[in-house]
């Protein structure tokens, strides 16, 4: 197996653990079982997984790989790998790399309209170009498919690309544009003859993806063997994919649709918003802003249908639906966004009127806009991740792995698994003395406690904590009202980058870049806590991360209605899978932003006193070990001063 494995590991040295991952997967894919790695950043779990494939494939143990990513800059990476094995090893092998159709489309690079147009529109625009309904088509889909077959300009280009691929994404687009083929088109083309196909989760989660590409592709599903990583976010990414909320601002350009293109709609878009801004004020008169109130699912069906006296609302917005088409073809010509609200409004009622009622709830949701104006939105969400995950048990083998897999149990009852699996966690490879863990347990955030007095001592604790580390800071909070209460009373004169919920993540790497000393703050489980690679040239941009309280989920009525389901289904793991479990992940994603190369040194700081006690238990041993909690802040503060000398 040695000689295997450096015919296609395509580096001169392994990281601390790397063969015992290599190993695993290969007995994974060999077997054609589910795996469960645990494997932490630093251990090279990508290039891992690639060189047991192929060690795999050699020896007639597997089938098609399918690599599963959240993210294009994760995509990127499988990429990359790829490039270096089929260059080490000099074995021939075509790979494609399916990213988002939005992005490579060279259309939608060209235009600014279709830029900022959401994904929903633009594939139901790109599906009318290629009907040739707008315009006069698309030029590049005609280039790649004539009468369902690829033209022969296209397979010219296809016949090249199976010897040079992988490309990059941006590789792919230079070489199609030559051609002036469509890029997303051409990947799939060649996906019959790709060993490797490298994409994001929705080509095995959604039945639909699964059907229109790969089954047309003439690849069976038990065929597949399915690399997810980052696979700690797979249950909400699952429930995810069967859940939408639809806001007043929605309805409200809706009727103005309504009027500018003489729209006999019966007044649903009318009663739609009547009913909504009811139950808005209702979510806001008898709970807080930002939580979900539960109601029935029938009700707002009820209430419209007494409003405007219409029996069929199902057919009716199948018939807005197909307004709204023809609406947007209309704004395309006249040089706008080809977006129709009402088509919008009709297809969420539409899905919520068809949720199954068991294994969703539906609720409705105050916030607060701009200029204090309340902003009134309804939504229907989906608990059971097993809806999209069982899917994993009709694929030939399947590894699931993250850095922060640590309950194994969790993702095997969530996902509904029922094949037979092999686990593996791997300690992380970075040396204990580089890492320095503190519990400040003068604080914390629970619920009960949360008032201005223990915020403000929070902001005097984060501001002493801040001068004493040099460098760049990333403080993480348990939600965004937490974040604008303690900041304001903090003062610190170094620049400071607050996330908020339309906050870019190139935004935020650029800050770090361009700063040796400064903070950025953000939630747990958003944006910049999950995912987000703070590295340049392999080095973590981060000398120190804070995390602000247990990030516990929010305690709210659709919070409680999952906990039912859970114990419903799950019994007396209810509340370990409901609360406890989110939690780890939101803070060992957090944690991780620190250390991501064996190199890095930092401190991390996890200020609530409940961390040194049962919590304690729930973590991995080693970051157990390494904990050291203290009453006495001052003493903390000595702490930190002697680790940071060294910094």
């Amino acid at each position: 197996m040695e000689e295997e494995i450096l015919k296609f590991f395509p580096y001169d040295e392994f990281r601390p653990y790397q063969k015992e991952a290599i190993l695993f997967a290969y007995r994974v894919i060999s077997r054609g079982i589910i795996g469960l790695l645990n494997s932490p950043c630093g251990t090279g779990k990508s290039v891992s997984v690639l060189t047991a494939f192929f060690i795999a494939k050699s020896n007639r143990n597997a089938g098609k790989l399918f690599i599963l990513t959240r993210t294009r800059s994760q995509l990127e990476i499988f990429c990359r790998e790829l490039k270096g094995i089929k260059q080490h090893s000099g074995r021939s092998f075509t790979a494609s790399i399916l990213t988002s159709k939005q992005e490579i489309c060279p259309k939608a690079r060209d235009d600014e309209r279709l830029k900022r147009l959401s994904y929903r529109d633009f594939i139901k625009y790109c599906r009318d170009m290629r009907k040739a309904e707008l315009d006069e088509g698309c030029e590049y889909y005609t280039n790649t498919i004539e009468r369902w077959k690829l033209t022969p300009r296209a397979q010219y280009a296809l016949s090249r690309l199976k010897a040079i691929s992988p490309l990059l994404p941006d590789e792919l687009y230079i070489f199609c544009k030559e051609f002036k083929l469509c890029p997303h088109e051409v990947s799939k083309a060649l996906m019959p003859y790709s060993e490797v196909v490298v994409g994001n989760y929705n080509y095995i989660l959604s039945e639909a993806i699964r059907e229109s590409i790969v089954s047309k592709a003439k690849i069976k599903t038990g065929d597949i063997d399915c690399v997810f990583d980052e696979a700690h976010s797979l249950p909400d990414y699952a429930t995810g994919m069967f859940s939408d909320e639809l806001s007043i601002i929605t309805i409200d350009r809706a009727l103005k649709e309504i009027e500018e293109f003489r729209v006999d709609d019966y007044g649903f878009i009318e009663a739609l918003d009547h009913v909504i801004r009811k139950l808005g004020w209702e979510a806001k008169h008898h709970h807080k802003f930002d939580e979900e109130h539960l109601i029935e699912r029938d009700r707002i069906i009820m209430e419209i249908k007494k409003l405007i006296n219409l029996n069929d609302v199902n057919n009716l917005c199948e018939k807005l639906i197909s307004i709204g088409e023809s609406i947007r073809f209309i704004k395309l010509e006249r040089g706008e966004r080809p977006t129709s609200y009402i088509g919008r409004c009709a297809e969420f009622i539409y899905s919520w009127i068809n949720a199954d009622n068991k294994s969703h709830a539906f609720y409705s949701l105050a916030v607060k806009g701009e200029d204090k104006e309340n902003i009134y939105r309804i939504g229907f969400k989906c608990m059971d991740p097993s809806i999209a995950g069982s899917v994993i048990n009709q694929l030939r083998s399947t590894i699931l792995m993250s850095g922060t897999l640590w309950e194994f149990q969790y993702y095997i009852d969530v996902l509904g698994i029922r094949k037979p699996y092999e686990i593996l966690s791997l300690p992380s490879p970075f040396p204990r003395e580089n890492r320095l863990i503190l519990v400040d347990r003068a604080v914390t955030t629970k619920y009960e406690r949360r008032n201005l007095e223990e915020y403000y001592k929070i902001a005097k604790h984060l501001e002493e904590l801040i001068k004493n580390i040099p460098g760049r800071v990333a403080v993480y909070f348990p939600s965004y009202e937490m974040v604008n209460n303690i900041i304001k009373s903090m003062n610190v004169d170094i620049p400071i980058l607050k996330e908020e919920k339309d906050t870019n993540i190139a935004e935020v790497l650029e800050f770090l870049k361009s700063k040796d000393r400064c903070i950025i703050t953000g939630v747990a489980r958003g944006k910049i806590s999950e995912g987000v690679d703070m590295t340049e040239e392999g080095r973590s941009l981060l000398s120190g991360v804070i995390v602000v309280g247990l990030p516990y989920p929010k305690k709210t009525e659709l919070h409680e209605a999952l906990r039912a389901f859970y114990r419903v289904k799950f019994g007396e793991n209810a509340t370990k899978y409901s609360d406890e479990i989110p939690c780890i992940n939101a803070l060992a994603q957090s944690i991780g932003r620190l250390i991501r190369s064996q190199e890095d040194r930092g401190v991390i700081v996890l200020m609530d006193r409940r961390v040194s006690g049962r919590f304690k238990s729930k973590l991995p041993e080693d970051v157990r070990k390494d904990i050291k909690g203290f009453k006495n802040f001052k003493n903390l503060i000595d702490t930190l001063r002697r680790f940071t000398a060294a910094l």
